[in-house]
């Protein structure tokens, strides 16, 4: 029997390449197959990709070979995993030097918030257009109520949000938790303006917001409803808007709004319930808390995640008429999609992505050691590696059934460490 002829890519159907393209959702693919030839390239020219969900950036495991020193002519590898793809790994180098940084944290449009020093040298990066715009370094540190700063101290940015999409104006806020490398431990929240950050570091205001109670940490922080919100590992939020915010090359004045939200039901607690971590995201308009518990609570080295629980807020009248505030439990997503994660948790519509076949989760990230400080702050090539992990990652979600069972879709187990950074939520 003969063998078949072969037909090249242009000898297809005119309207079956852009049918093709139509079902392609994933940037990486869609650029591989406009190369194929001229006419697949029309195609996707002409069929414009569908929303995007976010991107895992997952480290390498180290920046540069254990033959090689550390130097200028070792550039960082990057691995993205699209979400879209179930998880595919692409291999798509970033093309801007990153040096040693540190990732902490991304904004939608394409930005990634990086330490290019691990504790210094804070800055945001667009991956799409290569722009640069700095980060404060430095906070002036202030007591509750912010008129009275005194000397600068460096400041280590643990996570951090902006009040709308960053720019070089008065209107843009920043906002984040940071930590001092002084051993005292107790995260502060600091502020600042974007206006001029793509000449020179902005000057943040700090707050110590934990003088009250010296256990009191911050979780997360999330603009909403044109301020800024804090959560704390005992689940009540601190709300802060900023009126004005000013630097005159003498003085930085800080003036916000504060307001306290205390809930009467928190987080899940017991001797058997051990919480991993606290997020906020906003979905449908209303502000949603995000718990992540242990899979085995007494695991003291590196524990996985067993399970979520959704709270949403609700507010209830005494009789005295006074307004309480409690976190009750979501019985459903009810065709959400979670990612979460410390400063950039997104939310989005299953119904949205009908041929996506990925459906309503929560999608988490391994921020095991996001927050802890003496990791960051160790010497990079000294006795001691740093060991970020990076093998939490996945999505969970519920299914019926009583009682109701968890189903887990682990990614990527085998990547146990990263000596530079853990892993973020890249958000095209």
């Amino acid at each position: 029997m003969a063998e078949p002829e072969a037909r090249q890519w242009k000898d297809l159907p005119a309207d079956l390449p852009a049918e093709i393209a139509c079902h392609i959702p994933c940037f990486v693919d869609r650029f591989y197959m406009s190369w194929a030839c001229h006419d697949w390239w029309i195609s996707i020219k002409n069929s414009p990709p569908p929303r995007q969900l976010p991107w895992l950036l997952l480290p390498e495991p180290t920046t540069v070979s254990e033959h090689l020193l550390p130097g200028p002519g070792n550039m960082r590898r990057i691995s993205f995993c699209c979400v879209l793809c179930n998880g595919e790994i692409h291999n798509l180098r970033i093309k801007h030097d990153t040096g040693d940084a540190r990732f902490f944290g991304s904004y939608d449009g394409g930005w990634i918030l990086l330490a290019h020093g691990q504790t210094d040298r804070h800055t945001l990066l667009n991956l799409h257009t290569g722009r640069r715009l700095f980060l404060p370094d430095y906070l002036l540190c202030t007591a509750p109520g912010g008129l009275h700063p005194h000397a600068e101290v460096s400041t280590i940015i643990l996570a951090a949000t902006f009040s709308s999409t960053p720019t070089l104006t008065a209107q843009c806020f920043g906002a984040g938790i940071v930590e001092t490398p002084d051993g005292c431990h107790r995260p502060r929240l600091a502020f600042w303006c974007m206006e001029g950050a793509g000449d020179r570091r902005p000057v943040a205001m700090g707050l110590m917001e934990n003088f009250c109670d010296p256990w009191l940490r911050f979780e997360d922080v999330i603009h909403h409803q044109g301020a800024f919100h804090f959560l704390t590992n005992l689940g009540h939020v601190f709300v802060y808007e900023i009126f004005k915010f000013e630097e005159d090359g003498v003085a930085t004045r800080l003036e916000v709004r504060v307001r306290r939200d205390y809930f009467l039901q928190g987080p899940p607690q017991g001797f058997n319930v051990k919480v991993m971590a606290l997020y906020l995201v906003e979905s449908r308009g209303e502000l949603l808390m995000v718990v992540r518990l242990q899979q085995d609570y007494m695991r003291w080295t590196y524990p996985r995640t067993g399970a979520f629980h959704v709270y949403h807020g609700t507010r209830h009248l005494t009789g005295a008429g006074l307004v309480q505030l409690a976190w009750t439990e979501l019985p459903s997503l009810d065709g959400r999609m979670l990612f979460v994660a410390r400063g950039c948790s997104r939310a989005y519509e299953a119904a949205d992505f009908p041929s996506f076949r990925l459906g309503e989760g929560i999608y988490f990230l391994d921020d095991r050691c996001s927050d802890n400080v003496d990791m960051v702050s160790l010497a990079p090539y000294g006795v001691t590696h740093r060991q970020y992990t990076c093998s939490d990652n996945g999505r969970y979600r519920w299914v019926e059934g009583e009682p109701r069972p968890q189903v887990f879709q682990r990614w990527f187990p085998y990547m146990k460490y990263s000596d530079y950074s853990p892993p973020i939520w890249f958000i095209p």
